[in-house]
């Protein structure tokens, strides 16, 4: 029979050692027998005692006392008693919802551990990392937008080609062919001869700046024109005729070119501080004796604007071999001082040389072009080659006029070895 708490008779810890006392000093009182008839005849005992709190000698009659769970009647113990039934999930008692969907956690002995809060994501990082990225993306919007204004002020010519050499050019998309052209004056660019034809090749497949001089005399077949010194080109149609003259004869695709007067020359040497070549004796007596200009020999000698323009149109000293190479010594020290130049230099700089540059590349195309030019093909090896190449050209007389005759098959095998794939950097000669 049980109690009025529903305990059974056998559920009633009974102490058999009368005269123990607990930790506190204090005499036990264990359940005498009357208790225990009273309880099973469903009276009131007559005062409630707790068992014992040493229960070394108690015995448990019925149910294992290892399964027994001590009596709660705290809001405390209730929140845990419901947690425990609802699948670790606290329940507020007051209106249903969960106040805390945190597990309990219990230790290996079965106690009950206070549950931690799940770590929050470190996302402080991942914020700050993204407003840099957005910081930059604004500044680098802004400097594109600028520069593209600067762009802006260059004569920008569409061209359309007349000649169709398109097909069976070699050509690859790693490779950028811009042909670059030197005037005396840029708004005669379709009546004067141009005195400076370097194809420019940016090689992104082998990380190399090409330079490949065409001399001015090389006797070629200008398409619609016959054959005649390439610089004719230039007087019989202009930047597009002479791209689709180095395409006709050649085999390689040109993409773009771009035309400078000799002013805008001496600017951009001026701009970067001068620039820094070596000068043989033979020639700075030259410039000394034939010009205004008194400039120094040797190894490293810096040039101004208008000595370093001196400098590259020597013509009567020796053969147009060398000067084109004096030209290609110029350019490659002028990218060297371009690497060591604050970028918002060059920029100022660019805003006075633009109005003498003429291109067929639009304001954008010519930013893309500057920006990979400074974070990235300005740091590639330089090589340079020219045409005609060593043992393939003779010197003849046509027409009255001293000309270089090329083998084209075997140069335009040359050129395209050179250009396409990766070149060897050699010791150049000149005849």
């Amino acid at each position: 029979m049980a109690d009025y708490n529903g305990r059974r008779p056998s559920d009633i810890p009974v102490n058999r050692n009368r005269n123990t006392q607990n930790n506190a000093g204090r005499q036990s009182n264990p359940y005498s027998y009357d208790d225990l008839m009273r309880r099973a005849n469903g009276q009131a005992p007559v005062r409630r005692k707790q068992p014992a709190e040493n229960r070394e000698n108690d015995i448990y009659v019925g149910r294992n006392p290892e399964r027994r769970q001590p009596r709660r009647n705290s809001y405390d113990s209730y929140r845990e008693d419901i947690s425990i039934s609802s699948g670790n999930r606290r329940v507020n008692p007051q209106d249903g919802r969960r106040a805390n969907p945190q597990p309990a956690e219990y230790s290996k002995g079965g106690s009950r551990k206070t549950a931690k809060a799940p770590k929050e994501e470190k996302s402080g990082f991942f914020r700050k990392f993204m407003a840099i990225v957005i910081v930059l993306a604004i500044v680098y919007v802004g400097a594109t937008g600028y520069i593209c204004s600067v762009f802006a002020n260059t004569e920008y010519v569409k061209t359309e080609s007349s000649f169709n050499s398109s097909q069976g050019l070699v050509n690859d998309s790693r490779v950028k062919n811009i042909l670059l052209l030197g005037v005396d004056d840029k708004k005669g660019g379709n009546t004067s001869r141009s005195d400076t034809m370097i194809l420019v090749s940016i090689d992104k497949k082998h990380r190399q700046l090409k330079l490949t001089s065409f001399l001015r005399d090389t006797y070629v077949e200008i398409p619609g024109h016959g054959e005649n010194r390439m610089n004719a080109a230039c007087t019989y149609g202009g930047p597009q005729l002479v791209m689709e003259t180095i395409e006709h004869n050649f085999g390689i695709d040109v993409d773009n070119y771009l035309l400078v007067d000799f002013s805008a020359f001496e600017d951009i040497v001026d701009g970067l501080g001068g620039v820094t070549v070596e000068v043989e004796q033979r020639e700075a007596e030259f410039i000394n004796n034939t010009t205004r200009y008194t400039i120094d020999y040797g190894e490293n000698v810096k040039l101004t604007g208008g000595e370093a323009l001196t400098y590259v149109r020597i013509r009567k000293l020796d053969s147009d071999f060398y000067r084109t190479q004096r030209q290609r010594k110029v350019i490659a020290s002028i990218l060297e001082q371009v690497k060591k130049t604050n970028p918002f230099e060059l920029v100022d700089m660019g805003k006075t040389v633009m109005e003498y540059i003429e291109t067929d590349m639009n304001s954008l195309q010519l930013t893309f072009l500057a920006e990979g030019a400074v974070l990235s093909y300005m740091h590639y090896d330089m090589v340079q080659s020219r045409v005609p190449v060593d043992e393939n050209y003779t010197s003849q007389t046509i027409n009255g006029a001293s000309v270089l005759v090329i083998d084209r098959d075997a140069t335009a095998r040359k050129v395209q070895d050179f250009i396409y794939e990766k070149a060897e950097i050699e010791e150049e000669t000149t005849d």
